[in-house]
């Protein structure tokens, strides 16, 4: 098992390295705006010179045709440069790939982060934990681990909605939002086992067997706000170990409202823990100086990180990975 890193330790690591990175980041998200600033200021002297020669060429009688025609063409190209400067994934990809990528190699350094990529939704859906029709999926800061073994691990942001319709209108109702990860084990595991919240159904998990019945929780706290469906007493005994009820036990205390789903069966292992927001995104508009943000976003990762590492053995050496995704 890696070495969990503590909130402490990333203090550390961001007063020594990562706000170097993030002052590049947020100089030049200053740069940007300021240029912005100078393309809207002159293109009305521009839009007003362009319409005085245009009249002295033209004749008065064209003076209003032409304020039209020159406010839509200059206004057209302002717009242009706030989508090219302020909208377009040059920014995004400075912050992504200098200060996300920093955080999440400081969680583990054999994780490869491909910021516009997600978990994909046939991942999402074989998984079982949520057993209901997905008409939107959505999601990014995609990071894979890759072992000798063979074992595989991946996790995303992950937003997934369902489409819900009633007589006057429609909306888009989500099915879940958070982190979701995926382990792809070198050897399939023996049964199937679900972790899911206290009161859901055997008719809300999407598993393919009829086999599975509920079974306790010998941690008391776990046992009041989870159910585990599992195919065998002897699957709960194995694979619900000690170490895996800590790390549960740990996630509900620090998140009671917001339990996560967990589940096995055969080479697969499936974590989803909701958050209420999406994780940290760079906006233009926002100052990076908020290093509050940038500490949410390393203990929800550090979170599910926990998870995975009480989940499957990670010691082992990371291999190539797989031809990764441009941005």
């Amino acid at each position: 098992m890696t070495d969990m890193k503590t909130l402490d330790d990333f203090r550390r690591y961001y007063a020594e390295y990562l706000s170097k990175e993030l002052g590049t980041a947020e100089a030049t998200r200053k740069s940007t705006i300021v240029k912005a600033f100078l393309v809207w200021v002159l293109a009305i002297p521009v839009t007003v010179a362009a319409v005085w020669a245009s009249t002295s060429f033209m004749g008065q009688e064209y003076f209003w045709a032409l304020v039209v025609l020159n406010v839509l063409v200059f206004g057209f190209l302002a717009y242009m440069f706030y989508r090219e400067a302020l909208s377009s994934s040059r920014y995004y990809n400075l912050f992504k790939g200098r200060v996300i990528d920093g955080i999440i190699r400081f969680i583990d350094e054999r994780l490869h982060y491909i910021p516009h990529r997600a978990i994909p939704v046939a991942v999402f859906g074989r998984s079982g934990l949520h057993n209901k029709p997905i008409h939107k999926y959505e999601g990014d800061d995609y990071c894979i681990l890759q072992l000798e073994d063979g074992t595989t691990v991946e996790f995303s942001e992950v937003h997934a909605y369902q489409k819900v319709k009633d007589e006057q209108s429609s909306r888009w109702e989500p099915v879940f939002e958070g982190l979701f990860a995926h382990i792809k084990l070198a050897q399939p595991r023996g049964g199937e086992m679900y972790i899911v919240p206290k009161g859901t159904s055997l008719e809300e998990i999407g598993t393919k067997t009829s086999r599975l019945q509920s079974y306790p929780i010998e941690n008391p706290m776990l046992n009041t706000a989870y159910e585990v469906y599992a195919s065998s007493p002897m699957t709960v005994k194995r694979y619900l170990t000690p170490e895996l009820m800590q790390a549960i036990a740990s996630y509900h205390t620090e998140n009671p409202t917001m339990p996560l789903r967990y589940g096995m069966h055969g080479p697969h292992i499936y974590i989803a823990i909701p958050r209420e927001t999406v994780l940290f995104e760079p906006n233009v508009w926002q100052s990076l100086s908020d290093v509050q943000s940038l500490e949410k976003f390393f203990q929800d990762l550090s979170t599910l990180w926990y998870l995975i590492t009480h989940s499957v053995d990670l010691s082992g050496r990371a291999v190539t990975s797989p031809a990764e995704e441009t941005a």
